[in-house]
């Protein structure tokens, strides 16, 4: 602990030091947390109890913040794997996220809604599940500000899912379309499966039908309406419609080195930071907070 606070008297400035310490346990610390959404007991006390079993409702996996609106909770919620109190956070406010903002999250559940470990569902967001269907989150997930999912037959998210503010993920296309051309109507809903580790960028739409590979990042605006089972893990996706950018990309989930490279680029802003061939490629994708 005294060689982590040493080097950071080395690396920061007095002044930056005082801000620091007033961010993380001062003014600033107070000021965040008159801003955020606060623990609504109530609301949690009754997502639990209405839609978990249970064994599992009174271990209160689900806390509930600020104001969130359930619109139906006929549907029902499970955990699957380790159950603790706090798992999943809805409606809390990511501070410093790009859309931080202050709407309140709503949830219409008349389906199955999965849970396998931590998750966060910032503000504003608007999540759907109709009968007979199933809505998964992987664990060690966040959903950003003001994300639409509608979910009416399969979504599944995998572990370590980054969905950015105002994204939207659908399986439907909500409506069924006569085709007279053909002679047909063709069935409006497809599972859509996103792999672990993927992260869609802001504003952008995921539509019925997708299947996304491990650690792939779709770039922000884009619109996937096809099929990529078939590119490879780490792929960079991109437009409208997305294709493929290039491959061999990750996002770093890893606390540590984001840390080592955000104090490379501000000690050296003109330079490149060099991937250090000996660390794993697993260890940039470890998730470390």
């Amino acid at each position: 602990m005294s060689h982590h606070i040493k080097e950071k008297i080395k690396k920061y400035t007095f002044r930056e030091l005082v801000s620091i310490f007033d961010e993380k346990y001062g003014i600033g610390r107070l000021e965040r947390l008159i801003a955020s959404n606060w623990f609504n007991p109530l609301a949690t006390l009754w997502l639990n109890f209405r839609s978990f079993p249970l064994g599992q409702a009174l271990r209160l996996p689900v806390w509930c913040y600020g104001r969130p609106r359930f619109y139906g909770l006929s549907g029902k919620m499970t955990i699957e794997g380790k159950i603790t109190t706090g798992m999943v956070r809805l409606n809390r406010v990511l501070v410093a996220a790009p859309s931080n903002m202050g709407l309140q999250s709503e949830i219409l559940n008349n389906g199955h809604i999965v849970f396998k470990g931590r998750l966060h569902i910032s503000t504003g967001n608007n999540i759907v599940v109709g009968r007979n269907a199933t809505l998964t989150f992987g664990a060690d997930a966040k959903i950003g500000d003001m994300c639409i999912i509608g979910c009416f037959e399969r979504i599944t998210l995998g572990d370590a899912i980054r969905i950015a503010h105002r994204s939207q993920i659908f399986d439907s296309n909500y409506h069924f379309v006569a085709d007279f051309k053909r002679g047909i109507v063709p069935n409006y809903k497809h599972p859509v499966t996103l792999g672990k580790g993927c992260w869609v960028c802001n504003s952008s739409t995921i539509t019925c039908g997708v299947t996304l590979p491990d650690y792939t990042i779709v770039a922000s605006n884009s619109l996937v309406n096809k099929e990529f089972s078939h590119i490879a893990k780490g792929s960079l996706i991109a437009g409208t419609p997305a294709k493929v950018i290039t491959e061999g990309t990750r996002r770093i989930f890893n606390n540590d080195i984001e840390a080592k490279v955000e104090e490379f680029y501000r000690e050296n802003p003109t330079s490149l930071y060099e991937i250090d061939p000996s660390v794993d490629v697993e260890e940039y994708s470890r998730i470390t907070n």
